[in-house]
């Protein structure tokens, strides 16, 4: 049997349903999937996703362990869909790749969020939870992420990090590790090698050069932006990205004294710019959303302090 699709110019086309299919599928939403988006960071990305106004509709998937309905208010065309989806569980990540790309040709954009913080219980257990939670789900979704076998050029990906994680605030020999990163294994051998050190106590974790006190959150983001980096090298046709979302008033926020100053929307602004706004300097003052963009990749992008609410600038993480 033949489904007959007609276009333009009194031409005629006969298709298979399997080929009307994969062109329906191509005619989708623009589709974003972020992670961690039960509270916090991510809840304010999807927010200030959710309510955009653009000539593409989005279909936002809204991960977390427990696929919490948060209420996001939307503006139509646009949808949020809530999805249980572990970061830290291969098989999850592979179960919410098939079920997603079963209605979608391809996953447009990864905003990588979920994170967690256990700074304030620091010990060697809770150490690996962070660095293989932060580090490990981020590098397990983006690998995911770049297999889509009709991943399309120009895709991107962000990863949310952190402006306390900057390269000089480690060793001379680990700096030297850290630019020399080519690959993932490069950088799991770092992830491994911080947990070792730290295992011997904070007296082998400094005299290392990982810096005194309890770093695991710290390591686990510094992990993330060389991460980018490498991943941008790898992948010349999608551009990976990441960012600081300063101060923000999330449970993590809050681990620190005083109270943070920017609300999750605030502090979702700068992944959402690296999302779906102008990379280039376009973006620095609204974020450029929708606007056609430089097609810049493997940067950092933050705000002059923690406590501006502004959409970030550009920058080389490894010169930080």
């Amino acid at each position: 049997m033949v489904s007959r699709l007609h276009i333009p110019h009194n031409c005629t086309i006969n298709l298979k349903p399997t080929a009307l299919k994969q062109i329906q599928k191509m005619s989708d939403n623009l589709v974003i999937v972020v992670t961690g988006t039960n509270r916090g960071i991510g809840k304010g990305i999807t927010t200030v996703l959710a309510q955009q106004n653009s000539k593409r509709p989005l279909t936002i998937y809204a991960t977390s362990r427990t696929g919490t309905d948060t209420g996001i208010d939307t503006n139509s065309p646009n949808e949020v869909r809530y999805s249980t989806l572990d970061i830290t569980d291969r098989s999850s990540i592979q179960s919410f790749f098939q079920q997603v790309l079963k209605e979608h040709s391809a996953i447009d954009i990864l905003i990588n969020n979920a994170a967690v913080s256990n700074d304030y219980r620091e010990n060697p257990e809770y150490a690996a939870q962070t660095v293989w939670t932060n580090y490990g789900g981020t590098r397990d979704m983006c690998e995911a992420f770049l297999s889509q076998p009709n991943i399309r050029p120009g895709a991107r990906i962000v990863n949310v990090t952190s402006g306390y994680n900057a390269l000089s605030t480690y060793g001379p020999e680990l700096q030297t590790q850290f630019r020399g990163a080519t690959t993932i294994t490069d950088i799991d051998a770092l992830a491994k090698r911080y947990l070792e050190d730290m295992s011997s106590g904070l007296d082998a974790q400094q005299s290392a050069g990982w810096g005194p006190g309890a770093r695991s959150y710290k390591v686990s983001k510094a992990l993330n932006s060389i991460l980018t980096v490498v991943l941008a090298r790898q992948h010349p046709d999608v551009l990976v990205n990441c960012c600081c979302p300063g101060w923000v008033n999330s449970d993590m926020g809050r681990q620190g004294k005083g109270t943070p100053p920017k609300t999750l929307e605030e502090g979702g602004r700068t992944a959402v710019r690296l999302a779906i706004g102008d990379l280039g300097p376009g973006g620095d003052e609204d974020g450029g959303l929708w606007k056609e963009s430089d097609k810049l990749s493997g940067r950092f992008y933050e705000n002059k302090n923690i406590i501006v609410p502004g959409w970030g600038t550009s920058k080389l993480w490894l010169e930080l």
